[in-house]
């Protein structure tokens, strides 16, 4: 208990650190690139694999585009995005794009589906506490508002598309039912909450079921909108209870 607890503790002052100095220097201090998630892609490139798809999204950003300077805003979201980045990869992630406030992310599944879920999930939780305990208390310190995420996942098949004929330079994305109900899912979720699909709450184990509750009530007219213009589809999202 007490290594877990001294590991989290290590991962947060190294979060802080990074921050600090990013905002001391105006810029980060790592490039942020997609180039793994682009040579993987390259290796599927025309064919169907499996993959959980898990966008991470700041809340408010339209009126922190309105309350602060550009030079602010700006360095905010690419210190989250900076910060999400490491955290996707140490679970095992893939970055798949930047879109302005949001992080898209991969987590291969082809060969196992529950592992990939499992780690997805345990990288939604890290990212929320990277950005409570790493992240905000330095934007405070510097008189910058404190950011919260929405984070949404869904698992299925993704069809792997190339822009173009040289596959080196060319742009690679992924088109498929997951990419496309994870972006909705997203919309769904309130700060700092994590909303998953049906698919992906389907290969749970059963511990990790009991964490979450079918989204109803308050949320699903707003669902049931989403969905009518998606062929009235019948579609089940989940939201994760927090301990």
């Amino acid at each position: 208990m007490h290594s877990c607890v001294t590991m989290d503790l290590n991962l947060i002052e190294k979060v802080q650190t990074r921050v600090s100095n990013s905002l001391k220097n105006n810029g980060l201090l790592i490039d942020l690139s997609i180039e793994h998630c682009k040579k993987y892609l390259q290796r599927k490139i025309n064919t169907k694999t499996q993959v959980v798809v898990m966008y991470v999204d700041i809340n408010g950003s339209t009126k922190m585009s309105r309350d602060l300077q550009s030079s602010e805003l700006s360095l905010i979201i690419q210190i989250f995005s900076q910060e999400i980045s490491l955290s996707i990869t140490s679970y095992g992630g893939y970055i798949l794009k930047f879109v302005g406030d949001a992080v898209i992310a991969l987590f291969p599944s082809e060969h196992n589906p529950r592992k990939a879920i499992k780690n997805s999930f345990a990288c939604a939780n890290n990212i929320l506490d990277v950005i409570k305990n790493g992240i905000n208390p330095i934007f405070i310190r510097h008189a910058l508002p404190p950011i919260t995420v929405k984070i949404g996942m869904e698992h299925g098949d993704a069809t792997i598309l190339v822009y173009g004929k040289n596959v080196e330079y060319a742009h690679i994305d992924i088109i498929g039912f997951s990419i496309s109900i994870a972006s909705k899912i997203t919309s769904l979720a309130s700060q700092n909450e994590i909303i998953v699909g049906e698919n992906a709450y389907h290969h749970m184990e059963d511990d990790d079921k009991k964490l979450f509750m079918e989204l109803t009530s308050e949320k699903e007219s707003k669902w049931d909108n989403i969905m009518r213009y998606n062929d009235d589809m019948k579609y089940r999202v989940f939201k994760y209870l927090k301990k």
